[in-house]
C-alpha cells in the first residue's frame, strides 16, 4: 500500500486513567513519536491505514513499524509486503507490538518471516493528577530544560550526527511535542531525557546517564523533572514509558506502575541472515499470492 506523509496529530489530554486506556496510550504515544520522526527530511513516513512505519535506510532513526491493525486473514501478507523493501535494500526492520496491535498472534507471523523478539518491556503509566514523589537532584548536579538535546557522546559517526540533528529538529516542529532535559556537572552534560506529548499523555524517552555517573540518583531526578514539567507546564494527567527490568524499580518509586507489555522485534541486516535468498523468494510469493489467485 502506498503511504502518505502526515503532520503529527494534535494532542488532547487523556482524562480516563483506567488501565485499559493507559495501556493503549503507551503504544499510541510511541506511534505518535514515529509520526514526528517522519517529519524529518531524510525519513520516509507511511500511514497505510492498517499500520504506520518510518524508513531511513541504514541511518538514524531506525526503520520501524508500529500500530498494526491487521486481521487474521491479512496479517501474513502484510508482514511479507512490509518486510520486502527492507530485504531488497539490505537494511534492518524493527517492529513494535503492544496492546493495540492486531491480531493477537502478530508475533507468530513476525517470527515466521525471520523476526526475533529482542526484548519484552513493561509498559508503565504514572498518574500526574498529584505530584510525583520527591526526587531532588544530587549535590553538584544541575537539571534543566534545554533548547537543544545535549550530546553525551562525540558525534563521530554519521548515525550519531543524524540522531543529534534529528532530535533537535523534532523539538522545533510546531505545534511542539518534544522537550529535552539535561543533567550537568560543572556545565558538562552527564545525563538526559525527553518528554514527548502524544495520545493525550507525556511519553518519557531516552533516559540516559553516562556510565561513570550512574547510581547517584541522576536518572531518577531527570525523570522527576520531566514528570513535573508534564504536570505543571503541559497540564497532562498521565505519563507513560517502556521500562526494562533494570529501570523498572526506579520508575515504580516515582509512581509508575505496569499496565501492559511492549515487545520489540527486529529483522536484521541482509548480510547477517544466512538464508535470505530463500526468504526473499518466499516473501515475493506471499505478496503475489492474491494476484495469482485472482487471475487463476
Amino acid at each position: 500500500m502506498k503511504g502518505r506523509r502526515k503532520k503529527p496529530s494534535a494532542c488532547g489530554v487523556l482524562t480516563d486513567l483506567t488501565d485499559e486506556k493507559l495501556a493503549a496510550a503507551v503504544e499510541l504515544n510511541s506511534a505518535e513519536r514515529l509520526r514526528l520522526e517522519g517529519c524529518l527530511p531524510w525519513v520516509e513516513f507511511h500511514d497505510d491505514g492498517d499500520v504506520i512505519r518510518v524508513f531511513a535506510g541504514d541511518t538514524w532513526p531506525s526503520n520501524t513499524v508500529a500500530l498494526a491493525r491487521f486481521t487474521t486473514d491479512t496479517a501474513e501478507h502484510r508482514v511479507a509486503e512490509i518486510l520486502a523493501p527492507h530485504l531488497q535494500k539490505k537494511v534492518a526492520c524493527n517492529w513494535i507490538v503492544g496492546p493495540v496491535s492486531q491480531p493477537a498472534d502478530l508475533g507468530k507471523h513476525l517470527r515466521a518471516y525471520g523476526f526475533k523478539c529482542m526484548i519484552h518491556c513493561a509498559g508503565m503509566a504514572c498518574n500526574l493528577t498529584k505530584p510525583p514523589p520527591s526526587a531532588p537532584a544530587p549535590d553538584g548536579v544541575s537539571i534543566a530544560l534545554v533548547d537543544e538535546r545535549p550530546s553525551l557522546e562525540p558525534l563521530t559517526t554519521e548515525r550519531r550526527r543524524r540522531s543529534h540533528e534529528g532530535h533537535n529538529a523534532m523539538a522545533r516542529v510546531k505545534p511542539r511535542q518534544m522537550w529535552y532535559f539535561s543533567a550537568s556537572i560543572n556545565g558538562k552534560p552527564v545525563g538526559e531525557t525527553a518528554v514527548f506529548t502524544g495520545a493525550g499523555v507525556a511519553g518519557i524517552y531516552g533516559v540516559t546517564v553516562l556510565e561513570k555517573f550512574r547510581r547517584r540518583g541522576i536518572g531518577t531526578a531527570l525523570v522527576h523533572k520531566a514528570l513535573t514539567f508534564a504536570r505543571e507546564d503541559l497540564s497532562l494527567h498521565a505519563a507513560v514509558l517502556a521500562a526494562t527490568g533494570m529501570g523498572q524499580g526506579v520508575y515504580e518509586r516515582l509512581g509508575f506502575r505496569e499496565v501492559c507489555k511492549l515487545s520489540f522485534w527486529k529483522y536484521g541486516k541482509m548480510r547477517q541472515q544466512p538464508t535470505l535468498a530463500n526468504l526473499l523468494r518466499n516473501v515475493t510469493k506471499e505478496i503475489l499470492k492474491p494476484r495469482m489467485s485472482a487471475n487463476g
